[in-house]
């Protein structure tokens, strides 16, 4: 990401006093400079990996920990900035800004010690775009030459813009200029995969730690698919295996924040998530982290034919009806914030005018009771007097909390609609939005660089993610231009992103945004060194080191 394009330097707060226990203190000696000999950490996070296929990879949480095991031709610095990862060096861009060509290190390995070529970049990006992988970040190949009409299937995977020209130097060919393309490729899903190791694992690919091999700071052990538990180990054959420290650090998954909590306390757990209430109750521990998420919460709509939530009126309804101010700051109390556009806060400023693109567009389906009540009037013409909706969600303590607040706020505003909340596992939710098998739900999205165009997939024809049956031709072309023929004219774009905003939320209600997210953990302070990306991952231990 080239300066001027970056959208916004993680905030991180650091309280003033607290814990004092760390789970290494009794077994582990000082190495003479500041270090202990144990390089060992033990972190809990909320939910299970879903997923050590790069090319599968969806949910933020199983991003985090494949971050730490694969790395591609670039990686995140502690800044966010894209720094040559297996690339020996600065791409070499060309005049146009549409060629870029990579040159592999020299000592670029996969974990079982074979080399990692330009071949495997190829591969794996071929791969991604195939329609037959059903792979569902796809899309992000559409901004390389004939990457939509591979993932369409109207042309070969062997058309995709991409070349090996040796063993060592990888080319890719875009359409447009797109000057996030460096972050873009500094996230995990464009990571390599060695041909030869995955045909010849066949299904058995990446079905456990001991059917994949890696190419990032840490290698997997000790998992399976559905294991709640699993260990990260020192990749000695990494290039900058010097740079890493840490040796070991066990994952177990804690859904209950308190449980989290008391280990903690008991210092067997360096590192967990809190949220809601425990963030102000441990305001002024030490170990306290906060920082801000280039994330959204929403509320989805299925909008087939035929269902209620068809009814444009009845989505306005909604919508209008739910105080979102009232949600962050008294519900959640985290350091969330109200959202009312489908693009968060501090994503993308424009680089002329220095605007952010939140404040260019404008807020919409703001809370308005009155508004509400007239919507959901007009609803009634078609839907009668009363109905019964389900509210799908994870069941994890925001979430819920989040769901049972939006039950409350549509049924008190909405004199007949009922609404029920389905709690469900997080990994449960991604499929039955996926089958496309609910009413409402409350869903998230996070920032994989700072494109603008990566939220509006979510209502795109043909999308992946388009889980909610959204169709709407001029929204498609508007956001068609912004990638293509406009894509070197920021104005314009920005103007084209904002009229697509305002027929998805003003016009046609398709989502309602509810806030920007914020993550908070307590953290043994000794821990040092951990890095917090605006994109991709929560954390990232690449450069982390227990201190006495």
């Amino acid at each position: 990401m080239t300066k001027g394009f970056i959208a916004l330097a993680s905030i991180i707060v650091l309280s003033a006093c607290g814990q004092n226990g760390t789970a290494e203190d009794s077994e582990t000696t000082s190495n003479g400079n500041g270090l202990v000999e144990q390089q060992e950490l033990s972190v809990s996070v909320p939910a299970s990996i879903t997923s050590i296929d790069t090319i599968q990879t969806t949910d933020k949480n199983t991003f985090t920990i494949i971050q730490h095991l694969y790395e591609g031709l670039y990686r995140l610095d502690e800044d966010s900035n894209p720094v040559p990862g297996l690339a020996a060096e600065e791409a070499e861009i060309s005049e146009d800004g549409r060629t870029y060509t990579f040159t592999l290190r020299d000592d670029a390995k996969w974990s079982n010690g074979e080399p990692i070529t330009a071949h495997d970049f190829v591969y794996s990006w071929t791969k991604l775009a195939n329609p037959e992988t059903a792979a569902p970040n796809a899309y992000l190949l559409d901004s390389v030459v004939n990457g939509l009409e591979v993932r369409t299937g109207e042309k070969a995977p062997e058309e995709l813009g991409v070349e090996a020209l040796s063993d060592t130097e990888f080319q890719v060919e875009l359409v447009e200029p797109l000057p996030s393309f460096l972050t873009l490729i500094s996230v995990v899903w464009l990571a390599p995969q060695n041909e030869t190791y995955v045909e010849e694992q066949a299904d058995s690919y990446a079905a456990s730690s001991e059917n994949a091999i890696y190419s990032g700071p840490f290698v997997l052990s000790n998992w399976t698919q559905g294991e709640e538990t699993w260990t990260l180990e020192k990749n000695d054959e990494y290039y900058a295996a010097d740079e890493v420290k840490l040796t070991k650090i066990d994952f177990n998954t804690i859904k209950e924040d308190q449980t989290g909590i008391n280990l903690f306390n008991a210092g067997e757990l360096d590192l967990t998530k809190i949220t809601g209430q425990y963030v102000a109750q441990y305001q002024d521990n030490e170990g306290l982290v906060s920082h801000n998420d280039i994330a959204n919460t929403f509320i989805d709509f299925n909008k087939e034919e035929g269902t209620p939530l068809a009814n444009e009126h009845l989505r306005k309804a909604i919508a209008h009806s739910i105080n979102k101010e009232n949600l962050v700051n008294t519900v959640l109390n985290d350091g969330s914030v109200a959202l009312n556009g489908l693009i968060p806060n501090n994503l993308y400023r424009n680089p002329e005018t220095d605007v952010d693109f939140r404040e260019y567009s404008g807020e919409y389906l703001t809370y308005d009771v009155e508004k509400a009540q007239e919507e959901w009037n007009l609803a009634k013409e078609d839907l009668g007097d009363s109905i019964e909706l389900s509210l799908l969600v994870a069941e994890d303590y925001t979430n819920t909390q989040t769901a049972e607040y939006v039950q409350s706020q549509i049924q008190e505003t909405l004199d007949g609609v009922t609404v029920t909340v389905n709690k469900q596992p997080k990994n449960n939710v991604n499929q039955t939005r996926a089958d496309s098998n609910y009413d409402m739900s409350i869903s998230g999205w996070i920032a994989g660089d700072n494109n603008l165009g990566y939220y509006f997939i979510l209502y795109e024809n043909g999308s992946a993610y388009n889980y909610g049956n959204y169709q709407n031709e001029k929204f498609n072309q508007l956001v068609t231009d912004a990638k293509t023929v406009n894509a070197n004219d920021v104005n314009q774009q920005f103007e084209d992103y904002k009229q697509a905003e305002t027929i998805l939320l003003e016009e046609d209600a398709a989502q309602v945004p509810l806030y920007q997210g914020a993550s908070n953990y307590l953290i043994n302070p000794k821990v040092k060194g951990i890095q917090y990306h605006l994109y991709g991952d929560y954390f990232h231990f690449r450069t982390a080191y227990l201190t006495e």
